[in-house]
């Protein structure tokens, strides 16, 4: 008897100690702790940032003939016409473009508002030449060109923690440069330029996302439109007559795409 008492004694305290030892091990795996989320960044303060994108641009352009143009002894019929159809249509000087960013966020909340201005280089060109097989008749030619973008306007947008989506409108200075020429050999060579810098209106929006607290990266889309501009040009024939008019008009406008990355201080 004795020995079995013994026996179920150590029987006993090997399952206490088995099962203890099981409570131990599941009261250590309870109390691990999921750490928590990173905390959202703020979008309030300076930034600087560097972008790269590209400009698709249309420029709408009008071409009318007047004065002695119009002398049935100097142009055959229907002659003025099919040159300004030649001169008018349109033109697509899009092209790539790099530049830089600057501005100021303020944060209430999930609301973020604040001013930002970009300037850049454009490389966009498109041309049209009219060279007839008979060169005793004409030549036409019309080009556009447009070398920088500037922006200026408040942003409106709200904060999804990392996510910033947001509207942005104002301002945009930029310089179309548009010439078209009409030359007729042993006649007339006239010419028509606009070289100017132009204030025009934008609007846009995109969706920027917090890398770190600090960097950041972002997608944009604007829309440009820089109205309408005019000229007009005289020309004077070989024979010493002038009072040869053209009438030349652009009206340009812009979808720009951009990428961002930006650094706030």
């Amino acid at each position: 008897m004795r020995k079995l008492a013994l026996v179920v004694t150590i029987l006993s305290a090997s399952a206490a100690l088995t099962f203890a030892g099981s409570e131990l091990s599941s009261g250590k795996e309870m109390k691990q702790v999921v750490p928590p989320p990173p905390a959202c960044p703020s979008w309030a303060g300076f930034y600087i940032g560097g972008f790269g994108g590209y400009k698709f641009v249309n420029a709408d352009i009008a071409f009318d003939l007047s004065g002695h143009w119009n002398d049935r002894d100097v142009a055959p019929a229907g002659f003025i016409e099919n040159v300004e159809d030649l001169g008018s249509g349109d033109l697509k000087p899009s092209g790539a473009e790099a530049g830089g960013l600057i501005g100021y966020n303020f944060q209430r909340n999930n609301w973020v508002i604040g001013l930002e201005a970009t300037g850049a280089y454009l490389w966009g060109d498109d041309s049209r030449n009219f060279d007839p097989i008979d060169t005793s008749r004409l030549f036409l030619q019309t080009s556009v060109e447009t070398h920088y973008l500037f922006t200026f306007g408040p942003r409106l947008g709200y904060a999804i923690c990392r996510f910033l989506p947001y509207v942005t409108g104002g301002f945009a200075v930029g310089n179309p440069d548009f010439s078209q020429k009409i030359f007729i050999p042993s006649f007339i060579s006239q010419t028509g330029r606009i070289d100017q810098a132009e204030v025009g209106l934008m609007v846009g929006g995109g969706l920027q996302y917090a890398l770190t607290d600090h960097w950041s990266a972002r997608a944009q889309y604007q829309y440009v439109d820089f109205g309408c501009d005019q000229t007009r040009s005289e020309g004077t024939a070989n024979f010493g007559l002038s009072g040869f008019f053209a009438d030349h008009k652009v009206c340009l406008t812009e979808h720009n795409v951009s990428f961002a990355i930006v650094y706030k201080f």
